[in-house]
């Protein structure tokens, strides 16, 4: 009288080579990161990357800086434009449409400059966009002793 309940197993499917050499890849990086980050303090000859020093940080935060203060000055010279430099041309109008015109300048100019940043981080991040056959993996291997 003893029943027994079969359930289907799930097939398993072979990992990708191509996601199996990017994990390598990977792990190999990492692995070189964190054996520089150990030996940093060790070697003082070694010439030091870019990256570890404070003035690399600082051109990265103030390019940032830049562009946060570029987007708010174009915004608010739009809506400036909008609000006070349409009057000018025109002549008189009532508040509520010069405030509406200065808000739609706004938001256009808003529009192109996030399109803008957008476009900037892109070009700064190459392989992201690059299709996978295109992409070369360097067999970086850490350091061994």
């Amino acid at each position: 009288m003893g029943c027994d309940v079969k359930l289907p197993r799930p097939e398993v499917e072979p990992r990708n080579q191509e996601l199996e050499a990017r994990i390598q890849c990977l792990k190999a990086r990492q692995a070189n990161r964190e054996y520089k980050a150990m030996t940093r303090n060790v070697d003082t000859f070694r010439v030091h990357e870019p990256e570890e020093t404070i003035s690399y940080h600082l051109k990265q935060m103030n390019k940032q800086l830049i562009a946060v203060l570029q987007f708010i000055i174009s915004v608010l010279a739009g809506f400036a434009f909008g609000f006070i430099g349409i009057e000018l041309i025109v002549g008189n109008l009532d508040f509520g449409f010069r405030l509406l015109l200065g808000v739609i300048f706004a938001l256009i100019i808003a529009l192109a400059e996030i399109y803008f940043l957008a476009k900037k981080l892109s070009e700064d991040i190459p392989s992201t966009l690059t299709p996978p056959e295109q992409r070369a993996f360097p067999t970086a291997k850490p350091h061994q002793e």
